[in-house]
């Protein structure tokens, strides 16, 4: 068996690990259909075997190179979900930016044939008035 010391340490990552395991089936069953492209396949946790010492010693081993593999998945995915929402923000401002030219034109347009249509007016009023 290893030594006690390393197995308490694995141990400790092996509970830390419970927290990634959510993130885990959440990477299996993406929410919203989104899948980062460039990480490849999640990582599958693997099952720890206690029946005897060399089994177990072999999941301490497993669950390592899992805790290395997700980590890296994950950081994979953060990076992906950052760069990909990033593109989603641009393109949502530079449309938002056309919607909101675009009003802005209309109502500068209106303003001014409000204003040449009371300039008419006035002419119009101005002229009659003087009859």
């Amino acid at each position: 068996m290893k030594d006690m010391r390393g197995g308490i340490v694995t141990l400790c990552g092996i509970a830390a690990l419970g927290c990634l395991l959510p993130l885990a089936a959440a990477w299996a069953q993406p929410a919203g259909g989104w899948t980062p492209r460039a990480c490849g396949a999640a990582p599958v946790a693997p099952k720890v075997d206690s029946g005897d010492v060399a089994r177990f010693n072999a999941s301490v081993d497993r669950v390592n190179a899992y805790e290395k593999a997700a980590r890296a998945y994950a950081t994979c995915v953060a990076g992906a979900s950052g760069r990909e929402q990033a593109a989603i923000s641009a393109d949502a401002s530079a449309r938002m930016r056309r919607v909101h030219d675009s009003a802005v034109l209309v109502q500068k347009q209106v303003s001014e044939q409000f204003a040449r249509l009371s300039a008419e007016m006035k002419k119009g009023h101005d002229r009659l008035a003087t009859r």
